[in-house]
């Protein structure tokens, strides 16, 4: 079982800077994930762009010593990717599942509210199925029910739930993606090493996903 922080335990509400970097980045993620659907809508994406991606993570893996593992692509990635880290690299007595980790990440985004909201677009609630025509539901209402769908439903993981993960779990993670500095959530946390995850766009033909990244034997 995933315990979660509570307050005075892992973080609150984030320093301005370090929001600002936050609120950058998941930008960059919306714009890769609008362009991922563009090019499902048309067919797929360029087969030279896929490779480069390919080629891009297979050197960042042998300067690194790792080898991808490969996630299902069914819509829980993220959080599969995440439960294979901390099962080969932090193995506990009942191992992690997506399950866990989805449970885990809505109980620390509902407890913070106030440190979440300004991340989820109206996109976000869009894939989440919130109820954006109730004029009724306030803005905490609508992040509810976005926590609701994380917890119970397949619905896509991004920037908002690997930082509530990082906070659960004190662990930082390491997301590497073709063509971008790799991105480190959860750099207060040093005691452990950090889970390594890659985020995908173009290899797959499925738009984003995410895969585990072992270190190798």
């Amino acid at each position: 079982m995933v315990s979660v922080p509570q307050d005075g335990d892992g973080a609150g509400m984030l320093p301005g800077k370090k929001m600002n970097r936050h609120k950058m980045r998941l930008q960059e993620m919306e714009r890769a994930r609008a362009e991922a659907a563009r090019e499902l809508s048309e067919g797929g994406g360029d087969p030279q762009e896929a490779a480069r991606e390919a080629a891009a993570l297979s050197c960042y893996c042998a300067e690194h010593n790792l080898h991808v593992y490969e996630i299902t692509a069914d819509g829980h990635c993220l959080y599969s990717a995440l439960a294979d880290q901390l099962n080969v690299r932090q193995p506990a007595s009942h191992p992690y599942t997506y399950e866990s980790l989805r449970k885990a990440a809505a109980a620390y985004m509902r407890h913070h509210s106030d440190m979440f909201i300004p991340f989820i677009t109206d996109l976000d609630e869009t894939y989440a199925n919130v109820d954006a025509n109730s004029e009724a539901l306030s803005s905490t209402d609508k992040f509810m029910q976005y926590c609701d769908a994380v917890e119970n439903t397949s619905i896509w993981g991004g920037h908002p739930e690997i930082l509530a993960l990082a906070n659960v779990l004190h662990t930082s993670v390491h997301i590497f993606q073709a063509e971008m500095p790799i991105v480190k959530i959860g750099e207060e946390f040093t005691d452990k090493a950090p889970l390594q995850i890659s985020y995908h766009v173009k290899m797959f033909g499925l738009g984003e996903h995410y895969n585990s990244l072992r270190p190798n034997a």
